[in-house]
């Protein structure tokens, strides 16, 4: 009796095999998906807790978080000194400790991009300094002058980027 059932279950598992099915593909276009009814599980807003929509960082339609003028023209600004952290989707960049040849004291740098648009307040320039006394390092605090400059620096390179790519 049960050499019966295993075969039935074997042939229903076989039919079950067959080819006679068409297969779809998946929807490539965010219309086509509309279309034929696919969606998010949060829904079209988002999850939404409260009256704020939950969904991270704001993104473009390209990926980006921060503004990719700025990020290039930070990376190549600070091509001098050796980076030590660099987070894109973040729009942090910061050097190792860097001490030019004739410098009494050590620089580090930390650029941080906080928006999408190419505009002033979207960068903070930190350089901070050390000072050398008697074979070891001490902190001196924030550079600010030298941070509004190279501030300018970064500022004048993304302009020149955007302009030469249109």
């Amino acid at each position: 009796m049960s050499f019966k059932i295993l075969n039935i279950f074997l042939c229903v598992l076989l039919a079950s095999c067959s080819n006679t099915q068409q297969t779809a593909e998946a929807p490539k276009s965010r219309e086509d998906k509309v279309k034929l009814g696919f969606g998010s599980l949060a829904g079209p807003e988002g999850l939404v807790l409260g009256s704020e929509k939950v969904t991270g960082r704001t993104r473009d339609q390209g990926g980006q978080v921060v503004n990719r003028y700025l990020w290039q023209a930070s990376l190549n600004t600070l091509k001098f000194a050796p980076l030590v952290s660099s987070d894109g989707p973040g729009g942090i960049l910061v050097t190792d400790w860097y001490q030019s040849a004739a410098a009494k004291d050590r620089l580090k740098i930390q650029v941080r991009i906080k928006d999408k648009e190419l505009r002033s307040n979207a960068l903070e320039v930190s350089v901070y300094k050390q000072a050398q006394k008697n074979g070891s390092w001490y902190d001196v605090g924030i550079d600010n002058k030298a941070s509004r400059e190279l501030e300018n620096i970064i500022l004048r390179e993304a302009r020149n980027i955007r302009t030469n790519e249109k």
